[in-house]
């Protein structure tokens, strides 16, 4: 199973993110599932670094046995790029939350305030 896991401060904003384990939907290399959570999770990573410029703590381990990715914003933006940041990761929020209706079985996230 995937597991999503979203930290989100007390004004609702997402902190951070960890994104681990593999579906089990399909083989490793054919998995629908880790594919589109891989994409979608990656996309957020390159529009918060390359688009809005954000340096955020990334650590990535790309391991057949145990995936691995975690994405942490700094503490202090401002809240022009708080703003945009936020569009970036509740898309992918929204988008990781429409995965886990359609598989369920596969996928799991949990929110928490940090």
């Amino acid at each position: 199973m995937i597991h999503v896991d979203v930290f989100k401060d007390k004004k609702n904003n997402i902190v951070k993110y960890i994104i681990y384990g593999h579906s089990g939907y399909a083989k490793v290399g054919s998995d629908i599932v880790c594919a589109a959570v891989s994409s979608v999770s990656q996309s957020a990573v390159l529009g918060l670094t390359r688009v809005l410029n954000i340096q955020v703590g990334l650590e990535v381990r790309e391991s057949m046995k145990e995936p691995y990715l975690e994405c942490v914003l700094p503490q202090e933006l401002s809240a022009d790029l708080r703003e945009k940041a936020n569009i970036i990761l509740e898309t992918m929020l929204l988008t990781l939350r429409e995965f886990e209706e359609q598989y369920r079985k596969y996928i799991r996230i949990l929110e928490q305030e940090v």
